[in-house]
Order: C-alpha cells, then sequence, then structure tokens
C-alpha cells in the first residue's frame, strides 16, 4: 500500500564519526506521512463498505457472485489488520521517541 512507502523514506540511518546510529530525515515531511496514512484509513473504510454492499447483493439476491463476494471481504480483512499493524507500529515509536531524555 501507499504507507510503506512513506514510511520506509522517512529517514535513513547512519554511522556517524563515533560509530553511533543517527536517523537522518529524506525530506518527508510530517505531512505527507499523515496524508498517506489518512489514505489507507480511507482505502480500508472504502474495502468495508464495497464488501458490505457485495454481502447485501448476494443476501438480497442482486448477485450470485460468491467468488467476488469472498474475494472482497478476504481484501477488506486483510487491509483492516495491515491498517491495525501499521497503527501499532506507529504507537509504538511515539511511545518510544516519548520514553527518550533530552
Amino acid at each position: 500500500m501507499r504507507i510503506d512507502s512513506s514510511i520506509q523514506s522517512v529517514g535513513s540511518l547512519n554511522l556517524n564519526d563515533n560509530n553511533k546510529v543517527s536517523l537522518r530525515p529524506s525530506g518527508e515531511s510530517f505531512e505527507t506521512i499523515f496524508n498517506a496514512a489518512v489514505g489507507l484509513l480511507n482505502d480500508t473504510n472504502q474495502f468495508q463498505i464495497d464488501a458490505q454492499n457485495l454481502q447485501l447483493d448476494y443476501i438480497t439476491g442482486k448477485t450470485d457472485d460468491i467468488i467476488a463476494l469472498n474475494m472482497a471481504q478476504a481484501k477488506a480483512a486483510s487491509s483492516l489488520q495491515f491498517t491495525a499493524q501499521v497503527t501499532n507500529k506507529i504507537l509504538t515509536a511515539y511511545q518510544e521517541i516519548m520514553r527518550m531524555s533530552l
């Protein structure tokens, strides 16, 4: 998904003269990452809505394509799991930043 490239390009790890790791920003702004996260949430929401609509159409007899329904449900479920994992990683990173001493 789109957030992968944004998270990976936030910065790069470098060794400084004292062989300590430092984070060098790669020019990505917080706004870019935030917009990618919002896009991920919107995509996940749309996948859920699409799956619900297909399920309603199948139940009411408007369609008999069970394969499309199963695929839509699987896509929605995997998207939701991915969104939850990204959210957990962001929260973990935030907690680590808050534990850092200045």
